[in-house]
C-alpha cells in the first residue's frame, strides 16, 4: 500500500515538473516571437504622406584614408567680369536678372547720356566736310592734269581730306567702345564682356551710373575650382592628381569630384594655411562662386558601405536603420481589390512594412557615415532617410503599450 502511494505521488510530481517545463518554454516562445515582431511595423499610406518618408539606398563612400579639409568654391579672374559703362548716365532698361544665362556680346540694358549728342552731332559735321574735301580732291586733280594748277594746291587738299578721316574713326571709335549709336541718340548700349551666368546686379532702373561702376557681375562656371587649405603638417600627404571628394557645407547629402591641379607656394595671411588648387570635374549643378564646402583629399583607394547620417536612429545604446521590408500595391490596386467580398479588411491592412535593422557605426565624413548591418542587406534595398526617428519613436510606443 505504502508503495502504491509513494509510485503515484511521483507520477505527479513528474506531470506537475512536465506541464511547468512545457509552460516556461512556450512562455519564451511566445516572448522571442514578440520581440522579433518589434523589429518591423506597417504605416498606411496616410501617415508615410503625413511623415514626409523619403528613400536611400546603400553607397560606396571615401570616409577613412582621406584628409579632410575645409575649402571655398571660386572662378578665375578671367572668367568673371563687371559689366560697366564707358560713359556715365541714367540706367534707362535692363535685361537681365540673376541666374540668367548670357552670351559675349548679347544686349543686357541702355544708359541715356545726353553728353553724346555732342560728339555724333560733331561725327555728321566732319562726315560732311570729308564729302565736300572729297569733291575738292577731285577738281583738283582735273586741274593739275591740265596743267590748270599747282601740284601744292592738290597735296594741301588730299592732307586736309585725310585729317578729316582720322578724325571720324577716332570719334566713331570713342562712340562704338562706349556702346553708342554713330547716328543721334543719348542711348548707350550696355553688353556682355563674357560669356557666363549673371551673378549678381547693382544697378537699378533709373539711378545715375558713374562711368565705369558696375552694373553687373557675370561668372562662367564652367572654370569653376575649388580651393582647400591645407595645414603645413599635412601639406607632405598632397600631390598633384589626386581627387578630392567635396559637399557644399550647407547640403552636405550631395557630393561632387575634384582632380588637383596645383599646389600653393606660399601660406595664406587670414588662415596661416597652403591653398590647394583643384578643377571641379563632372556636374557642376548647385554649384555657385564663393560657396563653403567641406572635402576629403582621397589618399587611399578603399571606399566604405555608407548611408546618410540621417537614416542612423540610436536608443538604448544601439544603433538602428529601417528598410522598407514589403512594399504594398499602387493605390489603383488597392481600389481594384475593395471590389471583393473581403473589401474591410483588404482596406484595413493595406500599408507598407517596414524591418528595423541593427547596424554598427563607423567613421563620418561629408554627411555620410559608414555601417556595418549585422543582418545582410542588398544594394537595391530602400532605406528610410527622412522619418526614421517617427519610426523608431512608432515602434517603442508601441512596444511600451504591448508590455
Amino acid at each position: 500500500m505504502r508503495y502504491s502511494l509513494f509510485f503515484t505521488s511521483s507520477i505527479i510530481a513528474v506531470s506537475c515538473q512536465t506541464n511547468s517545463s512545457s509552460e516556461k518554454q512556450g512562455t519564451e516562445e511566445q516572448g522571442a516571437h514578440e520581440h522579433e515582431e518589434e523589429e518591423a511595423l506597417t504605416l498606411t499610406p496616410a501617415q508615410e504622406k503625413q511623415v514626409g518618408l523619403t528613400y536611400t539606398k546603400l553607397t560606396y563612400q571615401m570616409l577613412s584614408n582621406g584628409l579632410v579639409l575645409n575649402g571655398v568654391l571660386d572662378v578665375p579672374n578671367d572668367k568673371k567680369a563687371y559689366v560697366t559703362s564707358v560713359y556715365g548716365g541714367v540706367l534707362e532698361e535692363l535685361y537681365a536678372r540673376p541666374g540668367d544665362f548670357v552670351k559675349k556680346g548679347q544686349v543686357l540694358g541702355k544708359v541715356l547720356n545726353p553728353d553724346l549728342i555732342k560728339m555724333q552731332e560733331q561725327l555728321q559735321l566732319i562726315n560732311n566736310q570729308i564729302s565736300l574735301t572729297q569733291i575738292e580732291v577731285n577738281r583738283q586733280q582735273e586741274l593739275v592734269e591740265g596743267n590748270a594748277a599747282p601740284l601744292k594746291k592738290l597735296q594741301q587738299v588730299e592732307v586736309e581730306l585725310a585729317n578729316l578721316k582720322a578724325q571720324k574713326n577716332s570719334l566713331s571709335r570713342q562712340l562704338s567702345a562706349g556702346g553708342g549709336s554713330l547716328l543721334i541718340s543719348s542711348q548707350i548700349t550696355i553688353k556682355a564682356p563674357i560669356t557666363g551666368v549673371v551673378a549678381s546686379i547693382q544697378g537699378l532702373i533709373g539711378t545715375r551710373i558713374e562711368a565705369s561702376s558696375p552694373i553687373l557681375e557675370i561668372v562662367n562656371n564652367d572654370a569653376l575650382h575649388v580651393d582647400m587649405y591645407v595645414y603645413e603638417k599635412d601639406f607632405s600627404k598632397v600631390k598633384k592628381g589626386q581627387k578630392i571628394l567635396f559637399s557644399p557645407v550647407n547640403n552636405a547629402n550631395v557630393s561632387y569630384e575634384a582632380q588637383i591641379d596645383h599646389l600653393g607656394q606660399a601660406f595664406e595671411k587670414e588662415t596661416n594655411a597652403i591653398a590647394v588648387h583643384a578643377q571641379v570635374l563632372g556636374n557642376k549643378e548647385g554649384l555657385i562662386n564663393g560657396m563653403q564646402v567641406q572635402g576629403t583629399i582621397i589618399i587611399g583607394d578603399s571606399k566604405s558601405l555608407a548611408v546618410p547620417a540621417e537614416c542612423i536612429v540610436s536608443t538604448e545604446g544601439k544603433d538602428y536603420i529601417f528598410i522598407l521590408k514589403e512594399e504594398q500595391p499602387s493605390h489603383e490596386q488597392i481600389e481594384s481589390a475593395k471590389k471583393g467580398e473581403h473589401e474591410d479588411h483588404n482596406h484595413e491592412s493595406t500599408g507598407n512594412e517596414y524591418e528595423r535593422i541593427t547596424v554598427v557605426k563607423g567613421v563620418s565624413s561629408r554627411g555620410f557615415t559608414a555601417i556595418t548591418p549585422v543582418k545582410e542587406i542588398s544594394e537595391d534595398t530602400k532605406i528610410v532617410q527622412k522619418g526614421a526617428f517617427f519610426l523608431l519613436a512608432k515602434m517603442t510606443n508601441s512596444g511600451e503599450h504591448s508590455h
